[in-house]
């Protein structure tokens, strides 16, 4: 998920496993530890476009390399806070549990995460929230930016009446209540992840028990959330010869409709034994389509992740693709395919169908 979330959430963890012991500075060293994982993305400079994907979420991300982080950091952290008698024992605990949130909750995305490197690159993905969602994201900040504001609060006041006993007082009651406020906001965001995976079966029956009818021969590969929600769900439907694609909400007034996309693999042939190529097609989880371009080039779709609306052109604009090619020297290209979409036309239309308004949202063509 996006950084704010996984600092916060690690802040939140700071103060429920550390806050007793050496009080904010448990949040501070919640919201280091919670951004930790993803520095991953400092290696880029030295990575191409497709080793990007492979980098980004995985061996940093592992099971392996949290329980190593807990070993690592737990002496160094008691040892910093041995005068507040900090025992490595909690403060390995600690570290392993704001790593392993930060990854728990990048499982609940359909990026995916490789969980068992370096045994295994399998993706693993629940795909019950989209990458930014505030509902799950709020509860949590907001206990943040409170607990910062009141420190600061509590530390002036502190020093323009120069009293340590009194200040001392104050900060051990705050604390108490700086922990039942921690525990309420992660408390609601888990509650919400709850909601995301009744809400996610939903889905998925409701697609199922209509698809059998629409489409005899499709599997079912994926039901995700679309932007920012867990109320409009995108179905994933996949035959031999392409994939439909279709969406359900509680709204709806009437079944929905589909599009579909065929595969045409056959224009990548040229490309098949391309390393970039193979990566792409590994981290698509070979749910992918082609497409030629206007410039002659070979479009490489990732099906699994959704459109973008264009009004302007009246068609679907896949959200992740790379437009592939061979230079005149015959070296092989993946370059991201640029986005033109309106984001805030889209973001109305995702809006309106949300509440069911099926008819606006269907009339756009494929891609």
């Amino acid at each position: 998920m996006d950084s704010v979330t996984q600092a916060v959430l690690g802040g939140v963890v700071g103060e429920l496993v550390l806050g007793r012991k050496i009080g904010g500075k448990g949040m501070i060293w919640g919201l280091v530890f919670g951004t930790l994982p993803d520095l991953d993305i400092l290696f880029f400079p030295w990575l191409d476009q497709v080793e990007e994907l492979r980098w980004h979420r995985g061996i940093s991300h592992s099971i392996l390399v949290m329980v190593a982080a807990a070993f690592v950091f737990a002496k160094p952290l008691a040892w910093l806070h041995r005068k507040k008698e900090l025992s490595a024992s909690r403060a390995g605990w600690f570290v392993f549990l704001a790593w392993s949130t930060h990854v728990l909750i990048d499982v609940f995305t359909s990026y995916g995460t490789q969980v068992f490197e370096p045994f295994s690159d399998q993706r693993v993905a629940w795909s019950n929230l989209f990458i930014i969602d505030l509902f799950f994201t709020l509860p949590l900040l907001f206990w943040v930016i409170y607990r910062c504001s009141k420190s600061a609060q509590r530390f002036w006041k502190a020093v323009i009446r120069h009293s340590k006993k009194t200040a001392q007082g104050e900060q051990l009651e705050f604390e108490g209540i700086s922990r039942r406020g921690a525990t309420v906001a992660i408390s609601l965001s888990f509650l919400y992840v709850v909601f995301s995976l009744i809400m996610k079966i939903w889905a998925m029956d409701q697609i199922k028990s209509r698809m059998v009818e629409a489409i005899p021969n499709g599997e079912l590969v994926l039901v995700s959330p679309t932007p920012f929600n867990t109320i409009l769900w995108r179905g994933l439907i996949e035959t031999d010869d392409g994939y439909f694609v279709t969406y359900w909400s509680p709204f709806d007034k009437e079944i929905s409709g589909h599009h579909f996309f065929a595969k045409q693999h056959e224009l990548c042939e040229s490309f098949k034994e391309e390393e970039m190529f193979k990566g792409l097609k590994w981290f698509s989880r070979r749910h992918w389509v082609a497409r030629e371009t206007t410039n002659h080039e070979v479009e490489f779709i990732d099906i699994r992740f959704g459109e973008v609306r264009d009004h302007e052109a009246g068609k679907l604009l896949a959200m992740f693709r790379w437009n592939l090619s061979y230079n005149d020297q015959g070296k092989f290209l993946v370059s991201r395919a640029p986005r033109h979409a309106k984001m805030g036309d889209s973001m109305r239309a995702l809006w309106k169908r949300l509440w069911g308004n099926q008819k606006e949202w269907e009339e756009i063509e494929p891609f």
